[in-house]
C-alpha cells in the first residue's frame, strides 16, 4: 500500500508496531480523512493521557474494549466508536494484555460529512459510531477483526492488511457533500498554526461574522476561535515535544508573552508546559504515559 508507514518498538514502555497511512492529494478520502493508524502491541502504563488537536478520531478496538480514565464510574467505550474534538485533556486506560485499535482521524468537517449529523453534538463526549451509521458500523469492526487474523506470525502484514480494509470501508462512505467554508477555514487556521485573523477569513468567503461561525461551529463542534486556539497549543505541545525551549515556542508561535501560553496550557492541558516537558512521554506522540 503505496505511502504506508509502519514501525516497532520495543522500550521501557512496550512493545508495538503501529502503521501510519494519510490519504495523497488525489485520494478520494484526502479531504475526509487525515490518516489512518493501527496499534498492535502491548503497554507498560495502561492509562495514556491524550489532548485536543481539533480533529474527531473513529476507533475500532479488536481486543478488550478501552476505557475512560477520568471517570472509573462509566463502562467500557463501545467496541466501534467516534471521539468528537476535544477541549479538554482526557485520560484512555488501555487492556493489560494483548492490545489492537485501528484509528481513523478525520479532517475538520470530515467527521461531519461521514456521519451527517451536527458536529456540536459530539465535542468531548465518545458515542457508539451505529447510532450514526447502523450496520455500517458492525460491518467496519468484522473488516478490520478478519484483516488482523491473516497472519498468525506477522505483525507488520496485519497491520498493513487492516489499514487497508479501513481504506476499503471508507470510500463508498465519504463521497457525500462538505461544506467548503469548513473545509477551507481549517485550512487556513492550520497552515497558520493558529496564528491568523478570523475576521479576514471571514471576509474573503463575503459571508456574515454569524453565518461564518455558524457554520463552521455546526461542521466541526467548535466556533472558528476556540478551533484556532486549539490548533496554536497542539502546535506547542508538537514542538515542545520535540525539545524546544518554553520561550521560544511563544515566540515562534505568537503568543503575547508565556503567560499567554501558560492560560492556553491550563485550559487545553490541566498542566503548565513545564510539567509536560518533564513527563513520560510516547517517541512519536505528545501523548502522555502515566501510571
Amino acid at each position: 500500500m503505496q505511502g504506508l508507514a509502519i514501525k516497532s518498538q520495543d522500550s521501557s514502555l512496550g512493545r508495538w508496531t503501529v502503521a501510519r497511512w494519510a490519504p495523497p492529494a488525489d485520494s478520494p478520502l484526502h479531504e475526509t480523512v487525515e490518516r489512518i493508524w493501527y496499534f498492535e502491541g502491548q503497554l507498560t502504563h495502561t492509562k495514556e493521557r491524550v489532548f485536543p488537536d481539533g480533529t474527531a478520531e473513529l476507533i475500532v478496538m479488536l481486543d478488550e474494549r478501552h476505557r475512560d480514565g477520568s471517570d472509573p464510574a462509566l463502562g467500557a467505550f463501545p467496541a466501534v466508536c467516534i471521539n468528537g474534538c476535544r477541549t479538554q485533556p482526557s485520560v484512555v486506560v488501555s487492556p493489560r494484555g494483548r492490545c489492537r485499535v485501528l484509528g481513523i482521524t478525520l479532517a475538520p468537517a470530515g467527521a461531519c460529512a461521514l456521519l451527517r449529523c451536527n458536529m456540536t453534538q459530539l465535542v468531548d463526549i465518545t458515542v457508539d459510531v451505529r447510532d450514526a451509521i447502523g450496520r455500517a458500523a458492525d460491518e467496519l469492526g468484522e473488516r478490520c477483526a478478519n484483516a488482523a487474523q491473516i497472519s498468525s506470525l506477522s505483525e507488520r502484514r496485519n497491520a498493513a492488511s487492516v489499514v487497508s480494509a479501513a481504506v476499503d470501508w471508507l470510500l463508498p462512505l465519504t463521497r457525500g457533500d462538505r461544506d467548503g467554508l469548513v473545509r477551507w477555514t481549517s485550512a487556513k487556521i492550520r497552515e497558520a498554526r493558529g496564528t491568523v485573523s478570523l475576521d479576514q477569513l471571514g471576509a474573503r468567503l463575503g459571508v456574515s461574522r454569524y453565518e461564518f461561525a455558524r457554520r463552521f461551529r455546526d461542521g466541526t463542534g467548535l466556533t472558528p476561535k476556540r478551533f484556532a486556539r486549539i490548533v496554536r497549543f497542539h502546535n506547542a505541545l508538537s514542538l515542545l515535544h520535540r525539545n524546544e525551549k518554553i520561550a521560544a515556542v511563544a515566540a515562534e508561535l505568537a503568543y503575547y508573552d508565556q503567560a499567554h501560553m501558560y492560560r492556553d496550557f491550563a485550559e487545553f492541558a490541566r498542566l503548565t508546559p513545564g510539567e509536560f516537558v518533564s513527563a513520560m512521554r510516547y517517541p512519536e506522540s505528545p501523548n502522555l504515559a502515566e501510571p
